[in-house]
């Protein structure tokens, strides 16, 4: 069985500081065919990696197209979108008649000129191949789903785990299910119901544990081929944003529609009871230092890079500061130019540094302190979240002002993992509070460690309010900005 594959991602915030064009893929890297075989590139494949591993066990001949991933941010410059775009479409192309085609996508890209990138990827893709070749699509969990992306797809799958630790099953599954049909075996009929709401769903917790796990316990109920939680990205300004359900049988359109139809009800019910409640920042830093032992994790939700946040806020670490607040570490926190400065005085010194609060509002007002550079690198990486890869995170510097330490770095992502401070030079279990930029990746590599993890609604770009966003174009009405029954 002949398969093409490629990845083209970006989670698109409307509301972001931060431009996106050619060169924020670049800084993740773009995988192109003409640079080598696929294996010798399978960091750079990222959830194509997954589609491959399964179309070499198989024995099927694999066709990988571009792959490339941006960091979330504003929508893509609407020519880089199309140039990338284009390169997918013209190797689909030339690989020739293909048995199936496998898409890895994010599920909310937007560009200048197109706001959902994913239904004009598949369209195209459509018209390429035609109506008999099954095209598959694996999402992220964040995924607004669309009509175009419902009509023009054969299956439709997202990951179901937040964190998103669940991407290689999904993909297997997925190409499980398209090449059965490719060869007749299943004959997928599709069916999505909006769920018209905003959150954030984190499935670690209950009651979204066991709503996730009685979706799965679905999934294997005969003729049922798979069941959706689309999440949505609430961040997204545009009409489809919201969450979603999308149910896939054998053959039966009427059953898939009363399956997305039960579980979009049973989603919309935990509305609430599905969500944090986040803290503000006194709170969080009264029950952080109420702790006499062991390491207190915070997350500063508000400014996450990996929902569109400059990660360069100040608003946490300047209220760490004037509570006189020690034996702390802050990061990751995306400062290039304090970067710069911190190697040019290198390891040892004693400089005034301006910290932060560049990108806007949104970020706050800079920090001016005296710090010590204590730690300088050039290598150090974290494990991805979704499969453990080495992720670079660009030259890290950590500087101390006032006992507290912050992992300054170049390359804008979150922590997943202790590793990204631990590659930084900082071990993040000696101290009492570690703030970690992140919304809820992070909890897979530090809470099972932490003494307590608390959640801290800052003000910033990401602020849990979705009543403060200043929407234009999403369809209304929708839960929490409107009251709605469903």
């Amino acid at each position: 069985m002949k398969c093409f594959m490629a990845y083209l991602a970006h989670e698109t915030n409307s509301f972001s500081p931060i431009p996106t064009d050619l060169s924020s893929f670049e800084e993740v890297g773009i995988y192109r065919p003409a640079v080598g075989a696929p294996a010798q590139h399978m960091g750079l494949l990222k959830g194509v990696a997954d589609f491959l591993r399964v179309a070499q066990r198989r024995g099927d001949e694999a066709v990988v197209g571009l792959c490339a991933l941006a960091q979330p941010s504003l929508p893509c410059l609407g020519r880089d979108y199309v140039a990338m775009r284009d390169e997918i479409l013209a190797q689909l192309a030339a690989a020739g008649p293909v048995d199936m085609v496998l898409l890895f996508m994010h599920g909310s890209m937007m560009a200048q000129g197109c706001e959902d990138c994913e239904g004009d990827m598949l369209e195209r893709v459509r018209a390429l191949v035609g109506p008999a070749v099954p095209v598959g699509v694996l999402l992220d969990l964040h995924c607004n789903v669309t009509p175009a992306m419902v009509r023009h797809a054969t299956i439709i799958k997202a990951c179901k785990e937040y964190p998103h630790t669940d991407f290689a099953a999904r993909a297997e599954e997925l190409y499980e299910l398209v090449a059965a049909t490719a060869a007749g075996k299943v004959r997928p009929a599709m069916a999505f119901r909006r769920v018209p709401m905003l959150g954030l769903f984190q499935t670690t917790r209950e009651p979204m544990r066991s709503f996730v796990d009685d979706v799965l316990a679905t999934e294997r109920s005969p003729g049922v081929l798979s069941i959706t939680l689309a999440h949505g990205f609430p961040w997204a300004d545009f009409a489809h944003t919201g969450a979603g359900v999308i149910a896939i049988t054998d053959g039966d359109l009427p059953l898939a529609q009363r399956l997305a139809d039960h579980w979009g009800r049973q989603f919309f019910a935990l509305r609430e009871a599905g969500q944090v409640e986040g803290l503000a920042i006194g709170a969080a830093l009264d029950a952080a230092l109420a702790r006499s032992t062991g390491t207190v994790v915070i997350a500063d939700m508000s400014d996450n890079p990996g929902g569109g946040a400059a990660s360069d806020s100040t608003f946490l670490l300047r209220a760490m500061l004037e509570r006189g607040v020690r034996d702390a570490a802050v990061g990751l926190l995306w400062d290039p130019v304090a970067v710069r400065l911190a190697f040019a005085a290198g390891e040892g010194a004693v400089v005034p540094l301006r910290i932060g609060g560049k990108l806007g509002p949104g970020s706050g007002a800079p920090i001016d302190v005296e710090v010590i550079v204590k730690h300088l690198r050039t290598d150090a990486s974290q494990p991805h979240i979704a499969d453990g890869s080495a992720t670079a995170l660009g030259r890290t510097a950590v500087v101390e002002a006032c006992g507290i330490e912050v992992v300054l770095n170049e390359i804008r992502q979150q922590p997943f993992h202790p590793d990204a401070f631990v590659g930084a030079g900082v071990d993040p279990w000696s101290k009492r509070v570690v703030v970690v930029k992140s919304s809820f990746h992070f909890n897979a590599g530090f809470a099972e460690r932490a003494a307590a993890v608390l959640y801290c609604d800052a003000p910033g770009t990401l602020g849990g309010d979705a009543r403060l966003r200043p929407y234009r174009h999403i369809t209304r009405p929708i839960w929490p900005l409107d009251e709605v029954k469903m």
